[in-house]
């Protein structure tokens, strides 16, 4: 085999590898967008602003909770995008100015993220901006992280599992809508999910039955 050959196979092999790789990454980010979808935007971007907190994590717990979906209820009377209890809104009612609250209420969005995002904003607060012991407590009740002595590891593994999936989702959304999310760029830095990252969750959100 002479140089030209050998050349030509190389340059041939490579064309194949770049083709493979870029329709990898078509499709890694096709699926991504898929998967993890960003709706409502003006409501998260206003409360966000009101209460304040990073759009990221707002867009994380409801992805979690409720996959952007409005309108479902959990086993537990748990509501809408935010998974918001009647009981907690009631409570909150006042606080938001809110008078003559119904259950159904908590089905529309933009009231619904007002008392996630309220009520989220609580918890940062009483845990001094610790987003860990936050989110655990938005999940089992901040009562459940008190009795913990707000340690993590002490809580049920639901709760744990919880607080990672929502930390690792943000990081997701920060890297898929940084500019739609209004991420800083010291945060996008720091949290930003490399092409491997992300295309091994996405890989894991594939039913093991389409992956054969």
């Amino acid at each position: 085999m002479n140089f030209y050959q050998k050349r030509s196979i190389i340059i041939a092999l490579l064309t194949i590898f770049i083709v493979l790789f870029f329709g990898i990454w078509i499709t890694v980010d096709y699926l991504a967008h898929r998967f993890y979808p960003l709706e409502y935007m003006a409501e998260i971007k206003d409360n966000s602003a009101k209460y304040p907190l990073e759009p990221s994590q707002v867009a994380a717990i409801i992805y979690e909770e409720s996959k952007f979906d409005p309108d479902v209820v959990s086993s537990q009377d748990a509501i809408g995008l935010m998974q918001i209890l009647p009981d907690t809104a009631n409570l909150l009612a006042k606080e938001l100015g809110i008078d003559n609250l119904w259950r159904d209420d908590l089905f529309v969005p933009a009231i619904n993220l007002k008392f996630g995002t309220y009520y989220y904003r609580q918890l940062l607060d009483k845990y001094n901006g610790d987003q860990d012991l936050a989110l655990a407590a938005y999940n089992a009740g901040f009562g459940a992280v008190d009795k913990a002595e707000k340690k993590i590891d002490n809580l049920p593994k639901e709760t744990q599992e919880f607080v990672e999936r929502t930390r690792k989702t943000e990081r997701v959304y920060i890297t898929l809508y940084p500019d739609q999310l209004g991420v800083k760029q010291e945060n996008l830095e720091k949290n930003r999910l490399n092409f491997f990252e992300l295309a091994s969750i996405i890989f894991n959100k594939i039913p093991s039955k389409n992956r054969k």
